[in-house]
């Protein structure tokens, strides 16, 4: 009896032996050596149309405010205001030019890395366990274009954690599809 119960005793104590082992930083995975996917060269063109047509609309809701309340008297550099006004949009296409480079996408085994900034680079990367739901959206010039993003939601979050922009309709479809296996699992 005694003999049992120090046998019980001894795997008892193998069973519930802890170990909290260093990890050195040199060991731990670099996320950053990983090469994304840049977006599909389309989504650019999708960028220039929606910046032209918010270009147009605030160009003729100006154009109407001077003509109809007679603006133009109250500035006395209209030149410089006109060029401030189109160095401003011009600005504004080279500064999305210069985000839509930095915007890359990687899908690994466990998780999506998604890279996007222009004067802070910030990485998100998105462990498969954690999403709860993915959703593939179209706008209307995506849809002419053939592109399509995808939507990451995780628990805790009211809106959404990763928004990917610009994948071509079928990649984002096929990985919608094997992720969506991969959380139901």
């Amino acid at each position: 009896m005694i003999f049992l119960f120090l046998k019980f005793i001894k795997n008892l104590e193998m069973v519930t032996a802890f170990e909290n082992n260093k990890i050195l930083a040199q060991d731990l995975p670099n996320y950053e050596a990983v090469s994304g996917t840049a977006l599909d060269k389309k989504y650019y063109f999708v960028v220039l149309v929606g910046t032209f047509v918010v270009f147009t609309f605030v160009s003729l809701g100006l154009m109407l405010c001077f003509y109809f309340f007679d603006f133009l008297k109250f500035m006395p550099y209209k030149q410089t205001a006109a060029v401030a006004y189109f160095a401003f949009w011009g600005l504004y296409v080279l500064y999305s030019w210069v985000g839509f480079k930095r915007k890359s996408y990687c899908y690994r085994t466990h998780d999506v890395i998604y890279n996007f900034g222009v004067f802070h680079k910030t990485t998100v990367l998105i462990p498969f366990n954690r999403i709860q739901h993915i959703a593939l959206h179209q706008g209307f010039f995506s849809r002419k274009f053939g592109l399509a993003s995808l939507q990451f939601y995780t628990a805790g979050g009211s809106a959404t954690d990763v928004n990917i922009p610009g994948m071509p309709l079928d990649t984002a479809k096929s990985f919608k599809e094997a992720i969506s296996e991969k959380i139901e699992n």
